[in-house]
């Protein structure tokens, strides 16, 4: 069996690093085989800085996704021209930064990762995510065994409809972006593992990862706020996939929460949404 683990939007650097210092005992612990991250806010609202992303490489992710904040962060983008396990949705165009999908072996298997982003309520709009998957598969057809897709979207429809278009012909699709797990993970009836949302990896007692007081100053006043993150116990959201290596099927999804160690770091100053 082959054991996938997709954890969910990490919020700040801080949750990144305790992440990244707990990684390795969580894969021994929970027998893991590969494990993706989704680092889209891991700068906090933008992309993590390369020295945190490459820190949760390090501490046991295979590999990284993205979505629309990915490439705000400027002083990512030399490291996502030059890393492949640094994903940002491959639906960018091809003149962005980086990589949108990439293949990397693990238990004698080639795992192909790909990383959409939807357009439903999203921002930028780009192309199609049913177009640039059907891309990627044509393209990497028989150079890969197993094939996880992370769709950073806001709307459940639009993940359900891509979901119903890929059944049978990826392993494994999650979402991600909304930084709420949602309880519809499970196999569809054609042998793809699923779910609607991961969750996130923050603190608790916050608003999506952000303090409390800076979230509701915003929408009490409707003034512009600096937001700061959210300062209770880390947690990480997740979902593992249990994988029939012979039959590149998944068989079983199992929800899954983690607590991480305090930080042992000040919390970056608040950021300007």
């Amino acid at each position: 069996m082959f054991r996938f683990m997709a954890i969910g939007d990490v919020t700040s650097p801080t949750a990144a690093r305790a992440l990244a210092a707990t990684l390795w005992q969580v894969r021994r612990e929970y027998s893991l085989d590969f494990v993706t991250v989704n680092a889209e806010n891991a700068g906090f609202i933008i992309g993590p800085p390369a020295d945190v992303a490459l820190a949760l490489l390090d501490g046991g992710a295979d590999v990284l996704t993205g979505g629309n904040h990915i490439l705000q962060n400027m002083s990512l983008q030399a490291t996502l021209e030059n890393d492949s396990r640094i994903l940002r949705p491959a639906n960018y165009p091809d003149a962005a930064p980086g990589f949108g999908y990439t293949v990397v072996p693990a238990k004698g298997l080639r795992v192909l990762v790909g990383n959409l982003l939807g357009r439903v309520h999203m921002d930028p709009p780009l192309d199609s995510p049913f177009d640039a998957a059907e891309r990627i598969l044509a393209r990497e057809a028989g150079k890969y065994d197993l094939a996880f897709f992370d769709f950073h979207a806001e709307a459940t429809g639009e993940k359900t409809a891509l979901a119903a278009f890929l059944d049978g012909r990826v392993t494994v699709l999650f979402g991600t972006h909304t930084h709420v797990p949602t309880a519809d993970d499970g196999v569809l009836p054609k042998g793809t593992g699923y779910v609607s949302d991961l969750g996130m990896c923050g603190a608790r007692g916050g608003v999506l990862g952000m303090s409390e007081e800076s979230v509701l100053s915003r929408y009490t006043t409707g003034l512009p706020t600096r937001f700061a993150p959210a300062t209770g116990a880390l947690y990480a959201d997740a979902v593992i996939f249990s994988i029939d290596e012979s039959k590149r099927r998944t068989v079983k999804t199992e929800r899954v929460t983690l607590s991480l160690p305090a930080p042992t770091e000040p919390t970056r100053k608040p950021a300007r949404r």
